[in-house]
């Protein structure tokens, strides 16, 4: 590993909540989110992307609601009792904003280290791997660590910030 890559890898040592897509295993920082709450009724929202699945009441806000698997142009799939919503906390023109991921299952929290990231591999030209911060490798498992700020465009969060 190079100076650069050891630099950047204990940059993304943290703890990370750890959830799964399909069967494969992703992690946030613990630093973006607020809670995890089980699925209550959503409300549509005509003319918004497939992703967007609504927006629901938090305690007196409303909070967009996107489904990862969708963002992530994963096969759609119906939820289930495991089936999660991750509150994440946004910082948008001098204010914060909270949007909830749709996520297949919460698994735990996890500390990773920095000899455990590496990152992320060169699929080639045509794969977009822009939410991807890196890989770690922890428990014989390999984990993909999401990189938030990348989930949405400043477009797209100004759009979820007028939704509500």
């Amino acid at each position: 590993m190079t100076k650069k890559e050891k630099e950047e890898s204990s940059s993304f040592e943290g703890k990370y909540l750890t959830f799964n897509l399909m069967d494969e295993f992703y992690g946030i920082n613990v630093d973006w989110i607020l809670q995890i709450i089980a699925i209550p009724d959503i409300t549509q929202i005509p003319k918004t992307p497939q992703f967007v699945k609504g927006v629901i009441n938090l305690r007196g806000k409303i909070v967009p609601v996107i489904d990862l698997r969708l963002r992530f142009q994963l096969p759609e799939q119906e939820y289930n009792d495991r089936t999660s919503i991750v509150i994440l906390k946004f910082q948008v023109d001098k204010g914060e904003i909270f949007i909830g991921i749709i996520v297949d299952r919460v698994i735990e929290v996890l500390d990773i280290h920095s000899s455990e990231i590496e990152e992320t591999p060169t699929f080639g030209v045509d794969i977009d791997t822009q939410f991807i911060q890196a890989m770690a490798k922890v428990k014989n498992l390999v984990v993909t660590l999401v990189d938030v700020s990348k989930i949405f465009t400043d477009s797209e969060l100004k759009k979820l910030k007028n939704s509500k």
